[in-house]
């Protein structure tokens, strides 16, 4: 018999031999399955660590846009839109004057100054909100359309802010106008043709595009807050990772609360997304309907 036989049967033999290699074996069970779980709870760390600084570069993106659009709405459209109202206000008294008075007094005529000054196209970093939203982040139906929703509004303001631009380069290029002719065509003003309410209408829409900005970008921002501050709970136990603060935009200064439009213009909007049910309100549902059942 060999030296290694000899020394097989006697290890085979001892006492203790099943318990040092059960021993040994779940030892090594142990610290491979500990390597695995580190690696994990790493890549896993990596994971929610990008997630939450991706939330706070859409979050810087999206304050961005929405602040570009209320400094459009303060420098430029509140002014504006505050004029061409009043300008609408004195023309209508002033025609009413015009048909009170008597068919002998010389009728008086109407002094306007038309704001002809052009408006600057917006560009805003919408295409790299865009990307971090729908590549970086898992968010759910409603974030993701109020993307598309802020998307929409910018395109349908540049698009009318340039076109109001080419009507008043065409004002001013072309042949003179009668004041007349201009005063009707700025307020729409009704005539024996009909009415031209292009520069009038589009004016408007600018306004309501712009306000549509602000509105989605606000919003989008609070559903990004929401959304990161979800994420930071959902991991809150594993107090050593160190993750990143979700940034949060403020918008309760009152200059700023001037510039905000009305909630209530975009409820239907909000309409449309439906909140899941709770397992709480399932639950009173469920009874609820055995209750009436019975």
């Amino acid at each position: 018999m060999s030296q290694v036989t000899s020394l097989w049967h006697t290890l085979i033999s001892s006492p203790n031999f099943v318990p040092v290699v059960v021993a040994g074996a779940a030892a090594s069970y142990a610290g491979a399955w500990g390597a695995q779980v580190a690696i994990f709870r790493r890549d896993q760390r990596r994971e929610v660590v990008a997630t939450l600084r991706a939330v706070n570069a859409a979050q810087a993106l999206c304050f961005s846009i929405g602040n570009s659009f209320m400094a459009l709405k303060k420098q430029h459209l509140v002014a504006m839109l505050a004029r061409f109202r009043e300008m609408e206000k004195q023309f209508a008294e002033f025609m009413e004057k015009r048909q009170a008075a008597k068919e002998a007094e010389q009728p008086e005529k109407f002094l306007f100054q038309a704001d002809l000054h052009t408006l600057p196209i917006s560009k805003v970093p919408m295409d790299r909100l865009e990307t971090i939203v729908f590549e970086k982040l898992t968010l759910d139906t409603k974030t993701l359309s109020l993307v598309i929703a802020v998307s929409t509004a910018i395109d349908a303001l540049n698009t009318s802010t340039t076109a109001r631009n080419d009507m008043i380069a065409k004002w001013y290029e072309g042949p003179a106008r009668p004041d007349d002719e201009i005063l009707i065509r700025y307020l729409g003003i009704p005539f024996e043709g009909g009415a031209d309410e292009t520069y009038k209408q589009m004016l408007f829409a600018i306004e309501s595009y712009c306000h549509d900005c602000i509105h989605f970008c606000k919003e989008l921002a609070e559903a990004l807050t929401k959304h990161g501050q979800g994420v930071r709970r959902k991991y809150w136990h594993h107090i050593f990772w160190r993750l990143p603060k979700v940034a949060k935009a403020d918008y309760s200064a009152p200059e700023v609360q001037e510039l905000l439009p009305d909630p209530k213009d975009y409820e239907q909007w909000h309409k449309g997304f439906a909140s899941e049910p709770t397992k709480w309100q399932m639950v009173k549902d469920f009874c609820s309907r055995k209750k009436k059942g019975d």
